[in-house]
């Protein structure tokens, strides 16, 4: 039911910036086709990576749209139940990824034949059991661990981003950095720039990234990247490092935006504009008059 909800935030609700966050965090932590889930706001500033204020504010905008409701207030210990309308019995649709199963197996006439493989060398007589394990063979050396070749061993997973599969271990996702197709600009200007760091972020983390490019643009998350790795004397090793910068970006400025003007450069000091002191008009006097007595001698 998580990747249900989380596919109607994406997919179907309305809200943007952090509200959009508040609602994946919900999705997040449901676990049935109730779209509910009890969340306090330590839980959301955690999740959000943000200040207390900006949090409450966030939670505030979710619930004035409609498309976060509370479902049972908080309780002592208990934490506030939160809903999401419009992901109850919400079910994804899946994409056409391949067969379920492998492929059909051929079958000879006769009554006492049994399934020939679909695939592959002619292995010769059947020599072992009638079940268990297949024989191994010298030519053909059993290992428990083998797999078939053809399709996946489960049915066809729908990915939220594209390029991004929730299917599969989350420590296989961990090991191999998947970049999903959204962020390629992004890693490429980052990497460009000299900046190389992990980028084998978590899906939670990747639907972050997607939401902040969405409100501030790839260039302003990517410079924002680039000036927070120079001021890091230690070195960045993982793009987790930029979540918390890019978060307190500003929104993308709207098309035709005039840039503010820079301050002139001919302005006169202050020092400059001072007028002369007391000793300084008493020494042009003094200089002015012992002038005067050398002229008339």
């Amino acid at each position: 039911m998580t990747l249900d909800a989380m596919d109607w935030v994406w997919t179907r609700a309305k809200s943007r910036g952090n509200a959009r966050l508040v609602l994946l965090a919900v999705a997040d932590a449901t676990t049935g086709p109730e779209a509910t889930a009890r969340m306090g706001t330590a839980e959301f500033m955690r999740r959000l990576a943000a200040s207390r204020s900006t949090t409450r504010a966030a939670v505030d905008t979710a619930l004035a749209s409609g498309e976060l409701i509370e479902d049972e207030p908080a309780q002592g210990s208990r934490a506030t139940k939160y809903k999401i309308p419009g992901a109850v019995g919400y079910v994804r649709t899946a994409r056409a990824t391949g067969p379920e199963s492998g492929p059909t197996a051929q079958t000879n006439p006769g009554p006492e034949s049994g399934p020939l493989p679909a695939t592959g060398p002619d292995l010769g007589p059947l020599t072992g059991p009638k079940s268990g394990p297949p024989v191994d063979t010298p030519q053909f050396p059993y290992r428990a661990e083998s797999r078939p070749l053809w399709g996946p061993e489960s049915g066809p997973h729908h990915p939220p981003i594209e390029g991004l599969s929730e299917g599969g271990s989350e420590r296989g996702r961990d090991a191999v950095a998947v970049i999903p197709e959204f962020a390629r600009s992004l890693v490429d200007q980052i990497t460009a720039a000299g900046v190389l760091v992990a980028w084998n972020l978590a899906p939670a983390e990747w639907f972050l990234v997607d939401a902040l490019a969405k409100r501030s643009g790839l260039d302003m998350l990517a410079a924002a990247a680039v000036q927070a790795a120079a001021r890091n004397r230690k070195g960045v090793s993982h793009a987790r490092y930029f979540l918390r910068a890019w978060q307190s970006l500003p929104p993308a400025p709207a098309p035709g935006t005039v840039p503010a003007a820079a301050p002139a450069s001919n302005v006169i000091p202050l020092d400059r504009a001072q007028p002369r002191g007391r000793v300084a008009q008493s020494a042009d006097h003094l200089a002015a008059a012992l002038a005067a007595m050398e002229a008339q001698q």
